[in-house]
Order: structure tokens, then C-alpha cells, then sequence
């Protein structure tokens, strides 16, 4: 039986060796990850991510190609949290490389060097939405866990190329460094608005929040990943008028209809930020990334 030209390509690429290389080859499921490895592995790794900046991660195309990314890789960094867990399965299984199965000696979980929020209790089932059973997996909006995962993925960089680990340290102790001092100027930025209200699209920012000192009003979903009726949106546009709340925030690759609606109707303005590293021309690196979505918000709350 003659097989489609399609799975005929995919086989050889599975069957194609790599470029040699002495550099560790890392895969990542998000932009934000592969910014972090890049960040504390220099030029001792190669970073690929399986998702681009402009992708909402729970939504990935499990294309078979990606498959052959995984395939070699001495590293996969996950989130976690069963963010990937729609796509990131099925793709591991057919990498068919056992050392970056979930337990693997080659896999980093993000979220398990990070404290978890937004840890839901009593039953999880559909009636309450598209809930994270283990908690909130989107923590890189807060730096404070980005230094977390940062040097996570030094140490397990360094297990796996023990000449490099000093190396390794070396790279996370001057990105904390960098990162820190990126930190106290956001807090100067923030502080005038500690406490001021939000109104954000999908829980994302809960996160960014905790670390902000910005408080969210409300969601434009009713429940995660569930699309607003138009009595949800009534009453978001009377709490927005009640509290004098001026910021819709959503992430630059979500549907922004119902934002751009109830920031009319409250006199305020939608905030489009990006939702990841690479998300748009501003976001080139894990510090851009924060720094712009500081520099939007604080400007349409003040």
C-alpha cells in the first residue's frame, strides 16, 4: 500500500539526523519559556518553541511537523498546569523520544519551581468552565516567577551539561540581577495605582495582578473560556460606571469584541497587550514583554 506523500515527508524527517552540534537543544511550549532558556543558557543551547507569541497556548495546532522538534531535543520545558495538556500530549508520544515523557530525566514542568494560584477547590467539572484543576498556569506574567523559572531552568540545564552548570548559574545570577532592577522601576511606575480595579477579558492576568497590586473588577467571560451573555455584560458596564474603572485588558490574540463594548459604555479604553513574548514587535525579550504590558497598563489607569 502506497502511503500519502504527507506521512511519507514526516517519516523522513523522524528518520533525518540532526545537524551535529555541542549545543544542548531545547524545545519549549511557549515563546515566554524559550526567552527564559535563552536567557540563562547563552550560546550553550538552541531554543525552539512549539507555540509563537501571538497563539493563545491552550490552543495549538498539534501538527505532526512540530513532532519532529521533539523528536531530538535534550530539553523540553513545559508550563505545566495542563495548559498544553489539548495538544502537548499526542506530539510527545509521536517524538517517540522517551526522555521527555511527563517524570523524564529531559523534562522541566515550569510550574513546579513557582506557587500556584487560582487552585480551584470542591468538584471541577464543565459547569464551571474551561478551569486548570492544578491552578492558574499563566505565571510568567509575574517577573517575581519568571526569575523562578529562569533559574529552574539553569539548575536542570546544568544537570544535563554539568561542564556548562557554572556557566549556567553564572547567566541566571546576571538576568536576576537585570530583572531586578527592571522590577523596582515598575514598582516606582505601579505604585500610584496600587488597589485601582481592571476589568480583564480571561483569567490570565491573575498572576500579574498579585504582583501589580492592581485589582481585577470582573471578567468579560462569565466563566473561563466561556463567551459573555449580554446580562454579564450589563452588569460589567454598571460596575465599570459605579467604580469609575477605566481599563478593559486583553491579550492582543483574543476576540476583543465584548472589551471594546463595555469600555464604550463605561467611558473607558480597551488594552491590548501582548499575550506573550514575540506577540507583537515590542515584546522581543522576556523583560519587553513586561515592560510594555507596565507601560500600557498604567497608562490607561491613570
Amino acid at each position: 500500500m502506497r502511503l500519502p506523500s504527507s506521512l511519507l515527508v514526516f517519516a523522513s524527517l523522524l528518520a533525518a539526523p540532526w545537524p551535529a552540534s555541542a549545543a544542548l537543544r531545547v524545545v519549549t511550549t511557549t515563546e515566554g519559556l524559550a526567552a527564559l532558556a535563552r536567557e540563562v543558557g547563552g550560546d550553550r543551547v538552541v531554543v525552539t518553541s512549539l507555540s509563537r507569541g501571538t497563539q493563545d497556548p491552550h490552543f495549538v495546532d498539534a501538527n505532526p511537523m512540530l513532532a519532529v522538534k521533539l523528536r531530538d531535543a535534550d530539553l523540553l520545558v513545559d508550563v505545566g498546569l495542563e495548559l498544553e495538556i489539548g495538544w502537548l500530549p499526542p506530539l510527545v508520544n509521536q517524538s517517540r523520544n522517551a526522555a521527555i515523557q511527563p517524570g523524564g530525566a529531559h523534562r522541566f514542568t515550569a510550574a513546579s519551581v513557582i506557587q500556584v494560584l487560582d487552585v480551584p477547590t470542591g468538584v471541577v467539572d464543565r459547569s464551571r468552565g474551561d478551569l486548570h484543576p492544578g491552578g492558574n498556569p499563566h505565571f510568567l506574567y509575574d517577573p517575581r516567577r519568571g526569575l523562578q523559572v529562569a533559574r529552574g531552568i539553569a539548575a536542570k540545564l546544568g544537570e544535563l551539561d554539568p561542564a556548562g552548570a557554572a556557566g549556567y548559574q553564572s547567566r541566571a545570577a546576571a538576568f536576576t540581577a537585570q530583572l531586578e532592577a527592571a522590577m523596582a522601576r515598575w514598582k516606582v511606575q505601579l505604585a500610584p495605582l496600587q488597589g485601582r480595579k481592571i476589568f480583564i477579558h480571561h483569567r490570565t492576568l491573575t498572576y500579574f495582578l498579585d504582583w501589580s497590586g492592581l485589582l481585577s473588577a470582573g471578567e468579560m467571560e462569565p466563566r473561563p473560556g466561556t463567551p459573555p451573555s449580554s446580562p454579564h455584560l450589563a452588569d460589567l458596564v454598571a460596575l465599570g460606571r459605579k467604580e469609575g474603572i477605566k481599563a478593559c485588558v486583553v491579550e492582543n490574540y483574543l476576540d476583543s469584541k465584548s472589551d471594546d463594548l463595555v469600555a464604550r459604555l463605561i467611558g473607558g479604553t480597551v488594552v491590548r497587550i501582548p499575550g506573550d513574548v514575540g506577540g507583537d514587535a515590542t515584546a522581543t525579550t522576556y523583560q519587553a514583554w513586561i515592560d510594555e504590558m507596565v507601560r500600557r497598563i498604567t497608562a490607561a489607569v491613570k
